[in-house]
């Protein structure tokens, strides 16, 4: 049974968005943007992002929907979880926890970039609990990890923490400025990500859960390839085929085919962030989603 508590909002994680609210799940915290009325839209941000991240672009779905948007969990607000908890199977039993005791029936559940992992392994798991897939840039298909040095290092036993506790803080912007614009490429940064809390996604406990999320992942989705291809759920797969960070071949295509009700749809010249690129795309595709479910 998952023990869930209200905590005082944080206004210091909110970087300036109402209706945010601390919510404590098995003991850790858990930030959650909710805003607006109507049917449950939950968004999910990807690696070493924030809520906030992927929240602003998408607010004009606030008038018509219900928009949850929580920091998961090493992210932002959200207090981690332990390692062996960060496969993208696990994290569906963690999100399961944060929309009951928001009192979230059937959302249609929108992800991007590893985060749609997750959301499918929810879908997988508790097929009666989704209305819809909304799968945004997908990294989703079991792949050889990156070189990553740098997370590398800063995951060693001894130098490790030296890295994470003094080297990242010093290079916070440097890092999180160069993540960003590689992120986004070929489409320009946009200015209001400016204001963005880079400290916060070179944490110390960041670092860590990025590396264990990455080193989870492959394991989870292999394991799942094949029930992949029996989930009816509507879904439309959004893909920049400009992106560099997730090529649209290797998993958008990959996903659309394996799901029996999926729709893919390819943006010409957009990249990996194309919910910002393009938030009219992803807001279309969650309406697309929302008719298919009534």
């Amino acid at each position: 049974m998952t023990n869930v508590s209200h905590l005082q909002t944080n206004s210091a994680v909110s970087w300036g968005l109402d209706a945010s609210d601390c919510l404590r799940i098995d003991g850790r915290q858990c930030h959650v943007f909710d805003q607006g009325q109507g049917p449950p839209v939950v968004v999910l941000h990807g690696l070493g992002s924030i809520a906030q991240e992927i929240a602003l672009p998408l607010l004009p779905l606030t008038r018509r929907y219900r928009l949850i948007v929580p920091d998961r969990p090493g992210y932002g607000g959200s207090t981690s979880l332990h390692r062996s908890r960060l496969r993208p199977d696990e994290q569906a039993s963690w999100l399961r926890g944060v929309l009951r005791k928001s009192g979230v029936a059937r959302p249609i559940i929108a992800a991007h970039s590893i985060a749609s992992a997750v959301a499918l392994s929810y879908a997988l798991r508790f097929p009666n609990e989704i209305a819809g897939l909304v799968l945004i840039a997908p990294f989703c298909r079991p792949t050889r990890p990156a070189r990553m040095p740098l997370l590398r290092l800063a995951l060693l036993p001894f130098v490790g923490r030296f890295v994470r506790e003094w080297i990242f803080p010093v290079l916070a912007d440097w890092f999180g400025r160069n993540r960003l614009t590689a992120a986004f490429a070929p489409d320009r940064v946009p200015d209001y990500l400016r204001a963005m809390p880079l400290r916060d996604l070179v944490k110390s406990d960041t670092l860590q859960t990025m590396a264990a999320e990455l080193f989870g992942f492959n394991d989870a989705m292999f394991a799942r390839r094949n029930a992949l291809r029996h989930l009816e759920v509507p879904t439309v797969v959004l893909a920049g085929e400009a992106d560099r960070t997730a090529d649209p071949d290797l998993h958008a295509a990959w996903i659309a085919r394996r799901l029996p009700e999926a729709r893919l749809v390819r943006l010409p010249g957009v990249g990996h962030m194309l919910q910002h690129a393009r938030p009219g795309a992803v807001m279309r595709a969650v309406d697309d989603v929302a008719k298919l479910a009534a």
